[in-house]
């Protein structure tokens, strides 16, 4: 793209005698004769054209010209379109590929004595050393602009990418509480029903939030700053989490799913588990957008040794039958919203966003991510990460004696399944179909040696497991306790199963623990292993002012901390804050939670004024933000203020917890 600048502009450039030789003027042609720029005297479409008019010229002789005049620098004499004698000069202009100068000047503006023919050369050449200085600046500029619109091309292109990826990332885990909720109302006078679902819609809020904080504070994936907050969590509830959100998915392309996990001893870790989950979650959302219906995902889960002490290795492993990557694609697959060139991607929400992401957070969390993908036939992701064991485990475990069926296709879940049960004390048998389970558990009744329970698989290739339990209901026992298990969504068939005879559900894969508690829950035995709770004893009589002016914030907040035997007060604005903290007796309060946005005095102003009592205990009192600014910079805000820290608004009162013990061992140290 080329300016087009007036001779006027050009003229006021030029520093030769202009009264003398005014009449000298400049064009500019391509390899083609064509004209890029054209000067008034210069006529015709094109330069070769525009001498042919005025000067005898046969058609060869006329190529000869072009080719000589573009490839060239020197002079020649022609007639312009009055018929007068001109002299026109021409160089190329090598940095264009294939452009030329050309100079032209009557020959009667000029005296023909050496002296002119001199001060000939000097114009010509000032002429064309302006002209391509003046050429020179205008490509400099044009490359500038290209390059900054370019770049703002790039970033709108980046924005509406990011957004797009978000949209899709938001709408996994809203899709799962929707639905859970609806299931909830349905179900709401079974209680173990209602709460199972509030528990996962919890799971999937808790990764919502996560999936939130990093928009809002974007910076810090792109700068590299991720931080990891560990705490103890349970693996059993980080698979359910992502069997939860991807069901949605699952149904909606009739997708063949499996899960299977190989020996989980230890299900109780210590990491970041949010952080942990989006890794898992975005490799297997991915796995499932690029799978074309009617295709397959599988997930193998394993916990293997770790080199590191006190550590255990988690193999994390998605396979697809899916669209695949080309190998020219997987090297550039990390990079921010990269995706692979492919007609079918086009109508699939969200960008190789969620790949950049995950490879920093393994990254970040020491483990090894490895891809290996064909094009056309599918991709397989492995994640490995050593990550601590937590201190507290459930122990004792064990069931009383008895003999449980277990009943599914897949050889390598019915391993598994099996290995699970005899460590809790039971003896299995298996079933690799729903016939064979029916004559298994006909065979027993007949000998009265019914099963203590039967635990059955939703779909098998020849009878189902809604078909199954109808058939053992009606032809051989109904009171054998019968579970269901799926890693698919069973609402569709939740009601006619009830009604069928099943009296439970589980979900793939199967942990020691959830088949502990279901079989107990099943069989009406008191588990002597309960899930190990966690002592907050030490919390048990705090007392905590909170300034919050958001009537139905201090609820929750308030009620949130009495359940842990913490006391609260409330001051409904900064001002009134100051006040009681200005006449409170010393030790009236263990920290001040404050939030930043409030009337009258805001929770910054707040913080300065108490750090500036004359009272020291007040003005030292530790201060926890507690706001919904949740950018790096509303953070640095409430530090400088004065504050010892902040908390993000909707608050996670795991959260909330570590930090009010965080201040109590530094108050201790």
């Amino acid at each position: 793209m080329l300016r087009v600048i007036p001779n006027s502009e050009l003229e006021q450039k030029w520093i030769f005698p202009q009264e003398e030789f005014e009449n000298a003027e400049l064009s500019m042609i391509d390899a083609s004769g064509d004209y890029i720029i054209r000067g008034h005297s210069f006529k015709n479409s094109g330069f070769i054209e525009f001498y042919k008019s005025y000067n005898k010229i046969d058609t060869t002789s006329a190529q000869e010209l072009l080719e000589k005049v573009t490839s060239s620098t020197g002079s020649i004499t022609m007639l312009n379109s009055v018929g007068n004698e001109c002299i026109l000069a021409y160089t190329p202009v090598e940095t264009t590929g294939g452009w030329t100068l050309l100079s032209l000047m009557p020959m009667k503006d000029l005296n023909l004595n050496t002296q002119n023919w001199i001060l000939i050369g000097f114009v010509s050449l000032g002429l064309l050393i302006l002209f391509v200085f003046d050429l020179v600046v205008m490509l400099i500029f044009n490359n500038k602009l290209q390059a900054a619109a370019r770049e703002a091309a790039s970033a709108n292109r980046a924005k509406t990418d990011f957004l797009s990826t978000m949209s899709h990332d938001i709408r996994t885990p809203m899709n799962a509480i929707i639905g859970l909720t609806t299931i909830a109302e349905k179900n709401l006078e079974d209680k173990e029903s209602t709460r199972d679902n509030l528990r996962k819609i919890t799971l999937a809020s808790n990764h919502l939030l996560t999936l939130i904080n990093d928009i809002l504070d974007i910076s810090k994936v792109e700068s590299g700053k991720l931080t990891l907050s560990p705490q103890t969590f349970s693996i059993v509830e980080t698979v359910e989490n992502l069997v939860n959100l991807s069901q949605p998915m699952i149904k909606e392309k009739n997708i063949e799913f499996s899960f299977r996990t190989g020996k989980i001893a230890k299900e109780y870790l210590y990491a970041d588990q949010l952080r942990l989950n989006q890794i898992y979650i975005n490799i297997l959302t991915n796995a499932i957008k690029y799978t074309e219906p009617g295709g397959s995902v599988s997930v193998d889960m394993r916990e293997e040794e770790s080199e590191k002490p006190g550590c255990v290795r988690l193999t994390y492993k998605v396979s697809d039958t899916g669209i695949g990557m080309t190998p020219e694609f997987m090297e550039n697959m990390y990079q921010p919203f990269s995706r692979q060139t492919d007609s079918r991607v086009n109508s699939i929400q969200g960008t190789g966003l969620g790949l950049a992401i995950t490879k920093q957070m393994v990254d970040l969390m020491g483990g090894i991510i490895d891809c290996q993908s064909e094009q056309g036939k599918g991709t397989t992701f492995t994640v490995v990460l050593d990550i601590q064991i937590a201190d507290r485990q459930r122990d004792d475990m064990m069931l009383d004696p008895m003999d449980v069926l277990i009943v599914d296709d897949d050889e390598i879940f019915l391993e598994n399944a099996v290995d699970i049960l005899q460590s809790l004390g039971v003896t299995a048998d298996y079933a690799r179909s729903g016939l064979e389970a029916l004559d298994m558990v006909s065979k027993r009744h007949k000998e009265k040696k019914d099963y203590a329970a039967v635990i059955l698989d939703w779909k098998m290739p020849d009878i189902d497991g809604v078909e199954t339990i109808h058939r053992i209901r009606n032809e051989v026992n109904e009171d054998t306790p019968i579970l269901l298990i799926s890693a698919y969504d069973w609402s569709d068939i939740e009601d006619v199963a009830k009604e069928t005879g099943a009296n439970g559900f589980v979900s793939k894969p199967l942990f020691r623990s959830t088949l502990y508690d279901k079989l107990n829950e099943l069989l009406g035995t008191e588990a002597k292993s309960v899930e190990p709770e966690n002592d907050y004893s030490d919390l048990q009589g705090a007392n905590i002012l909170i300034a919050e002016d958001n009537d139905i914030n201090w609820e929750i907040i308030s009620t949130m901390l009495g359940m842990f035997g913490i006391t609260t007060e409330r001051a409904k604005n900064g001002r009134i804050c100051v006040e009681m903290m200005s006449q409170a007796e010393e030790g009236s309060y263990d920290l001040i939670f404050m939030d930043v946005q409030m009337p009258e005095m805001n929770g910054l102003d707040a913080t300065r004024n108490i750090r500036a009592l004359d009272n020291s205990w007040a003005s030292s009192i530790p201060i926890i933000a507690m706001t919904a600014d949740a950018f790096s910079e509303n953070v640095t805000e409430c530090l400088n203020a004065g504050m010892n820290g902040h908390i993000a608004k909707p608050v996670d009162i795991k959260l909330v917890i570590k930090e009010i013990r965080r201040i109590r061992e530094e108050k201790e140290s």
